[in-house]
């Protein structure tokens, strides 16, 4: 790996981190901190990939909530129709939210080094 790949793995790992720490407390809501995880992590995978962290349960997570919004987005929905799309969210972070917040965990114990 080249010098520049590896500070830049090592910049996007830092990221990676930083946003796992900032959904646990809850400095980013859940839904758009572990969408930005996903980002983190493709971006991160197409450099080096990781293997010692299960990040299945991320893309289990986002395929619940696919189509609701979870950014500024936010702002454009009728009131009415974000209280149904905020049910769909909210039943996906319960089921989900435990297994997540092991992720940020391991996370932020396996590659803070």
């Amino acid at each position: 790996m080249t010098p520049h790949l590896e500070n830049k793995l090592k910049a996007e790992i830092r990221k990676l981190v930083s946003n796992a720490k900032a959904i646990l407390t809850n400095q980013i809501g859940f839904p758009l901190g572990v969408s930005k995880m996903h980002t983190l992590i493709v971006y991160i995978n197409q450099i080096e990939p990781i293997t010692n962290i299960n990040f299945s349960v991320v893309n289990e997570y986002l395929s619940k909530i696919d189509g609701c919004p979870i950014g500024s987005e936010r702002l454009q929905w009728e009131k009415e129709a974000l209280k149904k799309q905020d049910k769909i969210i909210d039943e996906a972070t319960y089921y989900y939210k435990d297994r997540i917040v092991d992720t940020c965990f391991h996370i932020i114990n396996l590659l803070n080094n």
